[in-house]
């Protein structure tokens, strides 16, 4: 009894067992299993109850299952993603992606699991009960109930748990759903008939992926920047050469963030319209007008694409809103964006970088500021003289983040591989050949 007593008041065997035990779900580098295609599987094993999760929100008197399967989610995603490793430096942005989606994953667990009622879509009435196959007029308006009956090639196909579950998961800025209808919704460019929408949208993959391909292969061109290291600095150049070429990298870094979004985003509304039967007005563009900011409040709240607002929200806004109302809210949102980037490079090896936090703190000063400017004068902040205050913070302060990442070696690992790259394998050969013809 007194060993007992003894170790619960010995401070240091409650830091090596709180280690221990966390080291569990979060071994440390050098202990991962390589990550390989005969246990690719078990690296993704923690979606089955994630998705199990995602039906039950979606049926009623679920609430207290929801919150008892919340911590199983949550220590799968944690232990099968921090595994297993690729240790190969040129898979970092895959294995980046990886962490990413353990974390996304984490987020909409608990966003499920404290939602009391459930998430409905917008028009709904209730949730069905679980022994219930197919929505009736008693769950939905008539018209949204003739909508969704015998109408989606995937709901003739799978059970009507797997769709609803497939559907309320996959969804990310919630669209059409309670928690998603205050998000704001850039104007569409897209048809909204379906072959012209569906059309659109594989003329968009063909240009965004070439995008994607010509700002990675550019990239891996420039001296330096390898998927061990590198820098946006070049220190033998003169002052204003050098940041005027970091500012040009940190730009097409950005570019090339947006353009992987907006691929994804595109891949999927494709299942959407074509397998869930979905309308293209559910599927907005995903990122707003950037030269129509006029305020760093524009850029992040409407420019900048919003896949991952509710995550943060849930990760940060929300807590943060509890502690300190609503500034607590915009600090906590972007604190766990920091944290939501940052874990995601742990899965790949890299060491936690606090400037990548600062980045996104500076953020939500500025946008203190901004409510500051507004409390003081009685005017937003606007104009030409908002635009270049949004500049500072995105284009100025947003080096830091990139200067981390990239000396890191994100920047010369992998977005397309060589074998898929249409400028490495076809243009940059055929502009070879015309340079040697002309001389």
């Amino acid at each position: 009894m007194s060993d007992i007593l003894w170790f619960e008041c010995n401070p240091a065997r409650i830091s090596y067992a709180a280690t221990e035990a966390f080291r569990q779900f979060v071994p440390r580098y050098n202990e991962r299993d390589q990550l390989g295609w005969s246990n690719f599987p078990q690296a993704f094993l923690y979606l089955i109850p994630y998705f199990f999760m995602a039906y039950l929100v979606r049926r009623q008197g679920t609430y207290l299952m929801r919150l008892l399967l919340l911590p199983t989610v949550v220590a799968m995603a944690l232990r099968c993603t921090f595994r297993y490793k690729n240790d190969d430096p040129r898979m970092a942005w895959y294995e980046w992606d990886r962490g990413l989606l353990a974390m996304f994953i984490i987020a909409k667990s608990i966003d499920f699991a404290f939602a009391r009622e459930g998430r409905l879509k917008l028009g709904e009435k209730e949730l069905r009960c679980s022994h219930e196959n197919d929505p009736t007029s008693r769950h939905l308006g008539s018209e949204r109930a003739d909508e969704l009956l015998g109408r989606s090639p995937a709901a003739r196909v799978l059970p009507r748990c797997l769709f609803d579950a497939f559907e309320v998961g996959l969804t990310m800025r919630g669209i059409g759903w309670d928690f998603g209808r205050h998000i704001p919704v850039p104007r569409s460019t897209q048809p909204l008939e379906r072959r012209a929408f569906i059309w659109a949208t594989v003329k968009s993959i063909i240009g965004t992926q070439l995008l994607i391909d010509v700002v990675d292969t550019v990239t891996k061109y420039l001296p330096g920047i390898t998927a061990t290291g590198g820098t946006i600095f070049y220190e033998s150049l003169p002052p204003l050469q050098r940041y005027a070429i970091s500012t040009a990298i940190h730009i097409g870094q950005g570019v090339l963030i947006l353009a992987g979004v907006a691929l994804v985003y595109a891949y999927v509304s494709l299942i959407g319209v074509m397998l869930l039967h979905q309308s293209p007005s559910l599927w907005p563009p995903m990122v707003g007008n950037l030269l129509q900011v006029r305020s760093l409040h524009d850029f992040w709240a409407t420019a900048w694409h919003q896949a991952l607002r509710y995550t943060f929200l849930t990760l940060g806004g929300f807590p943060g809103q509890w502690l300190a109302g609503r500034f607590g809210m915009v600090v906590g949102c972007f604190l766990a964006s920091g944290v939501f980037h940052e874990v995601g490079l742990l899965v790949a090896g890299k060491e936690f970088d606090m400037n990548v936090i600062a980045f996104f703190l500076l953020q939500a000063i500025g946008i203190m500021l901004e409510r500051a400017f507004k409390a003081i004068t009685g005017k937003k902040v606007g104009g030409v003289l908002g635009t270049l205050w949004a500049a500072i913070f995105i284009v100025g302060f947003g080096q830091i983040c990139t200067e981390s990442w990239i000396s890191r070696g994100i920047g010369g690992a992998f977005s397309i591989p060589p074998f898929l790259s249409v400028v490495r394998l076809a243009l940059l050969p055929l502009v070879r050949l015309c340079i040697r013809h002309l001389s």
